[in-house]
């Protein structure tokens, strides 16, 4: 492997891992406030793809570099096409973080009572009347985060779904917690996966700098 094969290699390391690595900080970081996060679901999951895309990236430049540009374009284009086929609404579908299952059904339940709205749960379903919305939760407890999809199941339900997410955001910040073990934890992940391609990129640096004179002053 000669001086421009180990910077390419070197690069892809840091293009691969750095985004992963930065993602899971930034979700420590949010399961680790003493109030619950709110984010659209669609925001989220570009959030999630931009970490998670460049390791599709980083074979597809190796199959440029190979001579198989038409499979490299192939391979983009398919994952461009699942992202724009995954992505969710705008407002329909909306997630939660660092919350507990009881922190949301006293939220949910408070929101009611300041609209004046009846609520009723059975498996995981909220049903909201006179509103006329109906919510589905779906919760991954090891995250602390629950996803929340918006239905309107009458005619009065779209224009009932603005108060309802305006007094869900105000109701949780007015919850309050301790730091969560989860949030720790990947904080940690987080930081050691961010510390291995720091580690390749300072252990290379005088051989990128080198590889990088040689290319502006060829």
């Amino acid at each position: 492997m000669d001086a421009r094969d180990q910077v390419m290699f070197v690069l892809q390391v840091v293009m691969a891992l750095g985004p992963i690595a930065l993602y899971f900080l930034g979700l420590g970081l949010v399961n680790s406030q003493s109030r619950p996060f709110l984010i659209s679901a669609r925001r989220d999951f570009t959030l999630l793809a931009s970490a998670f895309i460049p390791l599709i990236l980083v074979p597809a430049i190796g199959l440029v570099r190979q001579g198989h540009a038409w499979l490299a374009g192939l391979s983009v284009l398919l994952v461009a096409s699942l992202f724009v086929v995954m992505l969710p609404g705008r407002r329909a579908t909306w997630v939660i973080y660092n919350v507990s299952a009881g922190q949301l059904r006293r939220v949910f339940e408070r929101v009611c009572r300041r609209n004046g709205w009846r609520s009723r749960c059975a498996d995981g379903e909220w049903l909201i009347e006179p509103a006329g919305l109906k919510l589905m939760i779906h919760r991954v407890s090891w995250l602390r985060n629950a996803t929340i999809e918006i239905h309107p199941v009458s005619p009065e339900g779209p224009d009932r779904m603005e108060p309802f997410l305006g007094g869900l955001a105000q109701e949780l910040e007015r919850e309050s917690m301790l730091p969560s073990p989860t949030g720790a934890s990947l904080v940690v992940i987080g930081a050691a996966l961010l510390g291995l391609p720091m580690w390749y990129l300072f252990h290379h640096m005088d051989l990128i700098v080198h590889v990088v004179r040689r290319f502006l002053f060829a």
